[in-house]
């Protein structure tokens, strides 16, 4: 059983963030042992059998998918804003002190280091780039092609979750993000097989992640040097590889981008997701989102710095006819 202390400052630093890292992380894991996560079934048997043959991602392998229990801490740091960029957060990857990429090395893997880790532990910030280049193929293959719709997911949650934080509390929010998880008396508990320890996180706040590939886990990582993080299953994870029937043409009515929009906000989303995920540009779905809040088919909710749409309950009986 995990512990963490949270202090009056810890509570105000409280923050949502999606971390594609993460995801790059968390999914390898699900290609290790599929049975576990039979969610992901889909998605694994498209990748799976071309992932763990490659030689050109043997030192991600190894990295991720053969440790146990702990993973080496520099390969996903704690996102520093609320939506991190894939590029962003490899760059972090990449600029990790040398001293901290052997700490991280010697805890996870002691006296067995894969052979093929050796240059990694020898000169850190001369290989650092080819583990980041292998982090982007990867990512290029299994997840790129399907962010849009995992962000949509994971930024849905993040509205829902800061919505119950800001109205009912962090005694409410906080056991909501899985049953494992529980708050009382300023203390956050993780119930989880083989997590034993206790932190004070002595004013560092706690990074609260949503996460696809989390399921049906929770992964916490409180040590120094880094930020607190704690990675949760994201609501609406079933959803994911799920194939929704095609909802009637609306686009006679209301216009082939309304249209569209109006399909994509099944799960909350930013303006900035919904451009990328339908090929508009960013003042052109400001634009329409416009009028479909008008018409009441659009709600708009703020979290944080981040303003989500999502559908109305008319638009979805529309969507249903």
């Amino acid at each position: 059983m995990l512990k963490m202390s949270l202090s009056l400052a810890d509570l105000a630093s409280v923050r949502f963030a999606i971390s594609p890292a993460w995801e790059v992380v968390a999914s390898l894991r699900v290609l290790r042992d599929p049975g576990a996560h039979a969610v992901h079934l889909p998605w694994v048997t498209r990748h799976r059998a071309r992932v763990l043959a490659s030689p050109d991602l043997r030192q991600l392998r190894d990295l991720v998918i053969a440790p146990g229990r702990h993973l080496p801490g520099f390969l996903a740091p704690a996102p520093h804003s609320p939506v991190a960029e894939p590029e962003a957060e490899f760059a972090a990857v990449r600029e990790t002190p040398a001293t901290v990429v052997r700490e991280e090395l010697a805890s996870v893997y002691g006296d067995r280091l894969p052979a093929s880790l050796s240059d990694l532990r020898r000169a850190p910030r001369r290989n650092l780039p080819m583990i980041v280049g292998q982090m982007r193929t990867y990512w290029s293959l299994t997840l790129a092609p399907y962010w849009g719709r995992i962000r949509g997911i994971l930024e849905a949650d993040v509205m829902f979750r800061a919505r119950r934080l800001a109205d009912d509390g962090p005694h409410r929010m906080f056991p909501e993000l899985d049953p494992a998880v529980s708050w009382s008396d300023d203390v956050l508990t993780v119930d989880r097989p083989n997590l034993d320890r206790d932190y004070e996180l002595g004013g560092r706040g706690l990074v609260l992640v949503p996460s696809l590939f989390a399921w049906p886990n929770v992964f916490v990582k409180a040590s120094e040097p880094w930020a607190p993080v704690l990675r949760y299953p994201t609501r609406g994870v079933g959803s994911m590889w799920h194939t929704p029937s095609p909802a009637p043409d609306l686009a006679p009515v209301i216009g082939q981008a309304r249209a569209a929009l109006l399909v994509e906000l099944a799960t909350a989303s930013t303006t900035t997701s919904l451009a990328r995920r339908t090929g508009l540009t960013p003042s052109g779905v400001s634009a329409h989102l416009a009028r479909l809040v008008t018409a009441g088919l659009v709600t708009r909710h703020r979290a944080g710095r981040l303003v989500f749409y999502v559908r109305t309950p008319r638009a979805d009986a529309l969507l249903r006819e």
